[in-house]
């Protein structure tokens, strides 16, 4: 009698472990399906049906399903009104490597000069503003041949939000970077006027960041290596925040996603970012490997109608960002 209940409460049991776990998939499948549907800026989406050519991707270019490697392009806008059209002031392509089992993080300078489809050449970052992610994709696959289909968006609002609902992100601070942090910080405070001000950062050293403080970090360029060094802070607050979400208890993503919803904007389908997020799931490694393009050496600064810019040697650039992409980087350090 003893095992046979046992045996029920264990049936139970899985049952209804079963079940939660069912309910919880549908539930974030729902949610995610729901971000399709959400678009913060006037800037045009990128359309499902869009081609290869369309979007810029040659014949040439590695296949992701041949590679196992799939890129997304990850903008953050630096708009200074919630909701303003603004230009890509963050350009990086977010690295799903299942073949090498490693995730990748690649800055694209956002003062880069290069070819803008349809347009004058300019810096990269003019490309979002002037057609919206379509165009930013196709300027991004142009210039160095890759096969980018997927990008997601989020402006500075947006990233405060998600990083106070992961209960802020761990950044060792250098004494030199607390001036201008606080700077940038008191004009966020200025801007959301009608929110609780944040405090200011008093010390150096690692400490919790809320989100405020931490978009403040990233937008430091005028102490250590200019906007190459921002870069380097930009990718360390998305390492910081990926290593946040692994510590968080299952149980709790559903609400995590469902508050992060609002403020994403993509065209991934709901079965691509599950299947994505399953690979990363099981890759043994869960550390996140980082890259810059431009390379050092392998450009010139110079000021181009009156604009002061980054002209990279392309062919050079392309050739180091594809063995980076698509290569074993388990050595790689980073080039800044």
């Amino acid at each position: 009698m003893k095992k046979r209940k046992m045996k029920k409460i264990v049936v139970t049991l899985l049952s209804l472990t079963l079940l939660f776990l069912i309910g919880s998939a549908t539930y974030i499948y729902i949610l995610l399906d729901q971000i399709q549907k959400n678009s913060f800026t006037e800037s045009p989406g990128v359309d499902k049906n869009l081609s290869r050519e369309e979007l810029g991707i040659s014949d040439t270019a590695p296949d992701s399903k041949e590679t196992g490697v799939v890129n997304v392009l990850l903008f953050g806008l630096d708009s200074r009104v919630e909701n303003q059209k603004s230009r890509s002031d963050v350009i990086m392509i977010a690295t799903i490597d299942k073949k090498n089992q490693a995730i990748k993080l690649t800055s694209l300078m956002r003062d880069m000069y290069v070819s803008i489809p349809g347009r004058e050449d300019n810096r990269i970052n003019t490309a979002y503003i002037f057609g919206g992610p379509t165009l930013a994709i196709k300027t991004v696959n142009t210039n160095f041949n890759l096969d980018i289909q997927y990008y997601a968006t989020v402006d500075f609002f947006g990233l405060e939000k998600i990083i106070d609902q992961v209960g802020g992100v761990t950044i060792d601070v250098k004494k030199e970077e607390i001036k201008y942090l606080n700077s940038a910080l008191n004009e966020l405070n200025r801007l959301n006027k009608d929110t609780e001000p944040s405090p200011l950062i008093t010390e150096a050293g690692p400490q919790t960041l809320n989100g405020r403080q931490a978009v403040a970090y990233a937008r430091i360029r005028k102490v250590g290596h200019a906007d190459f060094e921002r870069t380097e802070r930009q990718r360390t607050i998305l390492t910081q925040l990926f290593k946040k979400v692994k510590t968080i208890n299952p149980l709790k993503l559903p609400g995590l996603v469902a508050t992060v919803l609002p403020y994403v904007e993509t065209n991934m389908p709901t079965t691509e970012i599950l299947k994505l997020g399953a690979s990363v799931l099981g890759f043994k490694s869960k550390d996140i490997i980082q890259y810059r393009i431009p390379v050092n050496g392998t450009f010139k600064s110079q000021r181009i109608r009156g604009m002061a810019v980054l002209v990279p040697d392309l062919e050079k650039n392309r050739e180091l960002l594809h063995n980076f992409l698509y290569g074993d980087n388990s050595g790689v350090v980073n080039n800044e």
